[in-house]
């Protein structure tokens, strides 16, 4: 089976990438064990290629520079096309399971849908206000929502891509119950048939918000700067995996 892991930057798609890789399912060619996330991001250069043919842009690009409107309504190249089926095709004659991630395939996944063999989607995701916290450092007051907007523009895009997709082909997880507890960490090894390695560093926290006045003062500003859409998508996504969660106690 093939696994691709979709989610914003700074999302926890390096974490699941990490944890699949060294649990028997290759993310990629080449990827060393145990790497940090300083030292590797678990990504696969023959998908890194395709998402660069298909947005125009390369990896060097800045992240919050990278959004839908890099697509500009474009149809897929038939070579890039080719180099879909390929690529495909050699993991599959090579490995059982397998997958890859970028998070720019939250962008082009309505183009890896269409050519990729039977595939599953784990899909993870963060609160918005702590992916605009990883990326305060890089911005300015003039671009202050921007990490907002783009979390906001590739989580919808996910949103609507996986509206054609399977309900038992698709996982939805919190970024922040994967490091505060086992139950996120069971539901995906549910998923994909195996037990995960366990790749969470002890010292990364889960809210980056600490409860003394001044953090409190920050998160309701942060929310209020954040606007209603993008606190509509969180909303959707954690009702989409509250969705799932009620399905398999249902099921149970």
């Amino acid at each position: 089976m093939i696994y691709l892991v979709l989610g914003m930057h700074k999302s926890g798609t390096t974490l699941v990438a990490r944890a699949l890789h060294e649990s028997g399912i290759p993310m990629g060619r080449g990827l060393q064990m145990g790497a940090s996330y300083q030292e590797l991001k678990y990504e696969s250069n023959w998908a890194q290629e395709i998402n660069d043919a298909i947005l125009g842009v390369g990896r060097s690009e800045f992240s919050l520079k990278v959004t839908s409107k890099c697509l500009n309504g474009a149809t897929l190249d038939e070579r890039v096309a080719e180099k879909m089926h390929s690529g495909a095709g050699q993991f599959d004659s090579q490995y059982a399971d397998w997958g890859f991630k970028d998070p720019r395939s939250a962008l082009t996944y309505q183009y890896w849908r269409d050519n990729l063999p039977a595939h599953r989607l784990i899909v993870v995701y963060r609160d918005p206000l702590s992916v605009w916290r990883r990326y305060y450092r890089f911005i300015d007051w003039l671009t202050i929502r921007r990490p907002f907007v783009v979390w906001n523009d590739y989580n919808l895009r996910i949103i609507e891509a996986l509206s054609r997709t399977k309900e038992q082909d698709v996982l939805y997880l919190c970024f922040d119950q994967l490091l505060s507890g086992r139950d996120e960490w069971e539901r995906l090894e549910r998923f994909v048939g195996r037990k995960l390695v366990e790749v969470c560093d002890p010292v990364q926290s889960a809210n980056r918000f600490s409860g003394t006045l001044l953090s409190r003062l920050q998160y309701r500003l942060l929310r209020a700067l954040a606007g209603s859409q993008v606190r509509d998508t969180y909303d959707r996504l954690n009702r989409l995996r509250l969705d799932q969660l009620g399905r398999i106690r249902n099921d149970a």
